[in-house]
């Protein structure tokens, strides 16, 4: 993949690079009143229109277009709407074989996260997600420093981390805050996205407010609605389905809610210290093959082992409760590929594919 600037302003037109087979348009402004609009539309497929809904005030990339170019069409009715182009990204690859790869995994250290860093380390991943209980016993900063940081302090340019329940045994998590900083997101609500080539990533705190009419689940709510990528996963510690001691939890249910609401695709947590897959499902655990979210538990970071006998609303498609290891998520413009990699001397794994709901047209 290569970058490119756009010399000037695109006020209508396109933007182009010579033998591309695929484009990403950076926004470095868009701000639209009304029903004023910005259509892109590449020269060999794709199209999509922004509203006012879409990331104002914020620098974004836009999803991949097929083709060379991407026409850049306005729809301006009001004086005051405008935006800028400052960049593209672009490939001379086919867009189908243009691939992220991002690990996941949570309830790390632990006796053992020496051996999943190891294999967090071989993934050479764009990203690293965590599902909380990063450092146990209490998420303490000398217990991210003595702990958390030999084993996946060397992640750091890539991290993206959540909290789980042991990091609020530290008051208000500061163990937490104070480790990751501004990698966390604003201090005490712990909830921010980001993106990784075509797919949207939402990371939630599931030890605070999380009802349907709490300030995080609003903030959720807008953040789907403002993006502009095919593809959605999300995660935090505790899961809405579980076989595992935790169980199934109905108070996670606004988050499920406001995903599949949203058309999202996956769903990656922990909590339950096992691996445990699910069907797509409705947020009451129906099974939905059409629109459902995929939800991977992955309690599988180094932190001793759970069983998993208990009934769950959810359809469990696959799951171990014996051995460490890390979903490497294999992520194109239009679908995933999960696979749980195993720590070394282990021969479980397991593999899923999905398409994105949202990943059409």
């Amino acid at each position: 993949m290569t970058s490119g600037a756009v010399p000037r302003s695109v006020t209508t037109g396109e933007v182009c690079a010579s033998g591309a087979k695929w484009m990403r348009i950076r926004f470095a402004e868009l701000s639209l009143h009304g029903n004023d609009s910005v259509t892109l539309t590449g020269s060999a497929s794709g199209t999509f229109t922004l509203t006012s809904a879409h990331w104002p005030g914020k620098a974004f990339h836009t999803r991949a277009f097929e083709g060379d170019c991407v026409r850049v069409t306005p729809r301006f009715a009001d004086s005051a709407s405008r935006y800028s182009i400052d960049y593209y990204q672009s490939s001379t690859r086919e867009l189908a074989q243009a691939t992220s790869t991002v690990a996941a995994v949570g309830d790390l250290c632990g006796s053992s996260c020496d051996q999943t860093a190891a294999v967090v380390k071989n993934l050479n991943a764009q990203a690293l997600v965590l599902a909380g209980d990063n450092a146990y016993e209490s998420g303490s900063l000398s217990e991210y420093r003595q702990r958390y940081d030999p084993n996946f302090g060397q992640f750091r340019s890539i991290v993206h981390p959540t909290p789980g329940n042991h990091e609020y045994k530290t008051s208000s998590a500061a163990g937490y805050f104070d480790y990751f900083g501004a990698l966390a997101g604003e201090r005490g609500k712990g909830y921010y996205s980001f993106d990784v080539g075509d797919w949207h990533f939402v990371a939630l705190n599931s030890n605070i407010s999380r009802t349907a009419s709490s300030t995080q689940v609003a903030w959720l709510k807008k953040d789907l609605a403002a993006s502009t990528k095919p593809c959605t996963a999300a995660y935090w510690h505790h899961p809405r389905f579980s076989r595992g001691d935790h169980g199934d939890n109905t108070s996670i249910t606004p988050f499920f809610e406001a995903l599949y609401n949203a058309k999202a695709d996956l769903v990656v947590v922990g909590h339950d210290h096992n691996y445990q897959r699910f069907a797509l499902s409705k947020p009451n655990g129906a099974r939905d093959d059409a629109n459902g979210v995929r939800q991977l538990l992955v309690g599988t970071g180094g932190r001793g082992f759970y069983s998993y006998d208990m009934n769950s609303a959810a359809v469990q498609e696959a799951g171990n409760a014996d051995t460490f290891g890390v979903a490497k998520l294999t992520l194109t413009a239009t679908g995933y590929r999960h696979d749980f990699v195993p720590v070394a001397g282990r021969t479980y794994t397991d593999t899923v594919s999905g398409k994105c709901h949202k990943a059409t047209g």
